[in-house]
């Protein structure tokens, strides 16, 4: 029985598709509950599946030689995990880890590539979400070179409860300081700033927005900035 597209579905690139394209590749996906801290993908690993949130957040982390990460981009419900099998890259480029939990779908990757060949409109849409995907690596690379440790936090933290689309998430110090690439005291001085303000609360490993309009005014043009861009892709 073929599934509806407008039933569960979170997730902007698949609401996007047309519905009989839709229809088909319903039919192989496998939903999916993800945890926050699993590693979905390792780099160099074989790119065999696709993975689609409806809510929640991935980090696509860096590792560098002597053990030093941070965060390069992020997925939510506005993409996909795996695009590069789609474009005959067959190896993961990046560690992608579940920073916030969440549910979605995978698909496999032979699958969405045959629906490539037949469907015009799905080729065009994973065009299109390549390059909000090289939008955002771009955003986040001049983001953290430019602004400071207090606007790339809030930049994340909106995008956070963006995708989640709660104001209360889980979410330890540690992970949010390899996300915004500082470390955990200076990080733990910007959350305590952000509380003393009245604009959040960060209790047992739970972050609630008390003031959102606040987070904004404090955030860097970047959430804006990649807020129109995911606009513009899916709009049309």
């Amino acid at each position: 029985m073929r599934q509806r597209q407008d039933d569960k579905v979170g997730n902007r690139f698949l609401a996007a598709l047309p519905s009989d394209v839709f229809g088909r590749i319903a039919l192989e996906s496998e939903p999916l509950l993800f945890r926050r801290g699993n590693v979905i993908t390792h780099p160099g690993d074989p790119a065999d599946h696709v993975y689609f949130l409806d809510h929640g957040l991935f980090s696509l982390i860096k590792i560098m030689n002597d053990g030093r990460a941070a965060e390069v981009g992020w997925v939510g419900n506005e993409g996909m995990i795996g695009v590069s099998a789609l474009l005959g890259v067959d190896r993961s480029a990046f560690e992608t880890i579940v920073q916030l939990d969440g549910s979605g779908r995978r698909m496999r990757a032979a699958t969405l590539r045959s629906e490539m060949d037949q469907s015009h409109a799905f080729r065009e849409l994973v065009l299109r979400y390549m390059y909000y995907a090289e939008s955002q690596i771009s955003q986040v690379a001049a983001c953290n070179r430019l602004h400071t440790m207090m606007q790339r936090c809030c930049r994340w933290l909106l995008t956070a409860a963006d995708n989640m689309r709660a104001r209360s998430f889980a979410l330890t110090q540690d992970a949010l300081a390899i996300s915004i690439g500082v470390n955990r005291p200076s990080l733990s001085l910007t959350v305590t700033a952000l509380e003393r303000a009245g604009i959040l609360t960060h209790k047992r490993g739970t972050i609630t927005i008390l003031e959102r309009g606040a987070l904004e005014q404090r955030s860097c043009e970047c959430y804006e900035t990649l807020r129109r861009e995911a606009e513009r892709v899916y709009s049309s």
